[in-house]
């Protein structure tokens, strides 16, 4: 969807992978593991995301990223 794009593209490529790998369902430890990060980088990133696209919750944010396509790229 257009409006889920909209609001994705402020956010920086990496932050945009990790927003797709929440989407995919994977924890933050996945996460880490999948993108060679600590746990707590992939939490920063997060907060910044949830931040970004003012949402509270990995949910929100999963519904997002599948909505503006990032999930499974």
């Amino acid at each position: 969807r257009p409006a889920a794009r909209d609001r994705t593209a402020a956010l920086t490529e990496r932050e945009r992978e990790v927003l797709g790998l929440v989407g995919a369902g994977l924890s933050n430890a996945e996460i880490a593991r999948r993108l060679h990060l600590v746990e707590g980088t992939v939490k920063t990133y997060l907060t910044s995301i949830f931040t970004r696209l003012e949402v509270r919750n990995r949910v929100q944010a999963a519904i997002i990223a599948y909505e503006a396509g990032l999930v499974g790229q």
